[in-house]
């Protein structure tokens, strides 16, 4: 399957899990329970942000010249701190 098409797939299964955050903030949920789904949501977001960057990270060393590598390897390594 296309990797764009995949992505957009789990990126879809993640807004419904917030928009279910939402309906459950709405109807007046356990808060307890609230805080175990939005956790839920951030591993997904997470996952799903380590997975861009393991894609980004196998074209980063094909067709490019090695001052790019080098600066996009850096981009990569910047970013995936950010997701922690």
């Amino acid at each position: 399957m296309d990797d764009c098409l995949e992505i957009k797939k789990k990126f879809n299964r993640i807004r419904g899990q917030l928009e279910g955050v939402g309906r459950m903030i709405d109807d007046r949920r356990d808060k307890i329970e609230i805080i175990q789904q939005i956790s839920a949501v951030r591993n997904a977001l997470s996952s799903l942000g380590v997975e861009l960057l393991k894609e980004e990270s196998n074209s980063c060393f094909t067709n490019r010249d090695r001052d790019d590598q080098i600066k996009k390897f850096e981009e990569l390594v910047a970013n995936f701190f950010k997701l922690n």
